[in-house]
């Protein structure tokens, strides 16, 4: 889960007096930090029968908040499946324990959250070829055969070779990876390729936070990612192996899909 910037209720920079953000963000009491929380809504969520009869797949983008006690509420869709298959995230997100909540400045604080959740159906065979979409330039999020990369269906691994691709292309360029990590929208294209690299703002009004939670509310510690270096975003993208497509009912097709972007903090 990234940090959502555009949530967060200040824009100037507060570090702790080191100059290290002291930002903890929120976690499950046994620990895991983000990727446990993600792991147990994925646990929760039921795959409704209705969606599992179509064979539709796809990935599903939640938001809520965990307050300072922990508790989580606020929960919303902002990308959607289908409705039956929104609701069972949303009723998994629900069921979630109290957490660990975010720490700042050794505080406990609201902090918004973003996760992706995944529906697939087990397809461990490669998908056959299939024909172009008709209409190439729409992208889908509920498909019926999910794309592969590097050979495993799904698209977990492209967040780390990202990364890393970026990584090496930015030595001449001033454009660090930001120590917390950013969720990034992404297209994989009909013919597997990577493109269309944006930037996955909050859409939570800071405003309605402090209104419910007062000053107890998680504030930006340092720059989020640059917009002026997407670009070379895009390039690292593009320099990553095809995957197999997305199909659509027989058809390869454009999927957005939501990933996230280690940062280069270890907690």
């Amino acid at each position: 889960m990234g940090r959502l910037t555009g949530a967060h209720a200040q824009e100037a920079p507060a570090t702790s007096g080191s100059g290290k953000i002291s930002l903890k963000t929120p976690q499950l009491v046994e620990g895991g930090g983000d990727k446990g929380v993600v792991r147990a809504i994925q646990q929760r969520v039921v795959y409704p029968q209705s969606a599992l009869r179509r064979g539709v797949q796809g990935q599903c983008i939640v938001r809520f908040v965990v307050a300072p006690s922990g508790e989580v509420g606020r929960v919303k869709i902002t990308r959607s499946l289908d409705a039956a298959m929104d609701s069972a995230v949303v009723r998994a997100v629900r069921k979630l324990p109290r957490l660990e909540p975010a720490t700042q400045f050794g505080k406990a604080v609201a902090c918004p959250e973003t996760a992706p959740v995944v529906f697939t159906i087990s397809n461990p065979r490669r998908p056959k070829k299939a024909a172009p979409a008709a209409d190439s330039t729409e992208f889908f999020s509920a498909v019926t055969t999910m794309p592969f990369y590097r050979g495993q269906s799904g698209f977990e691994g492209i967040a780390s070779d990202l990364a890393a691709e970026y990584q090496r292309l930015r030595t001449a360029q001033d454009c660090p990876l930001p120590s917390l990590s950013t969720a990034l929208l992404l297209t994989i294209g009909p013919s597997g390729s990577l493109y269309d690299v944006q930037l996955k703002e909050g859409d939570e009004d800071a405003e309605d936070l402090a209104a419910a939670y007062g000053d107890a509310v998680v504030q930006r510690e340092e720059p989020g990612f640059s917009a002026a270096c997407v670009p070379l975003l895009e390039k690292a993208a593009r320099n990553l192996p095809h995957l197999v497509p997305a199909q659509l009912n027989g058809k390869r097709v454009a999927m957005r899909v939501q990933v996230t972007l280690p940062g280069t903090r270890t907690n």
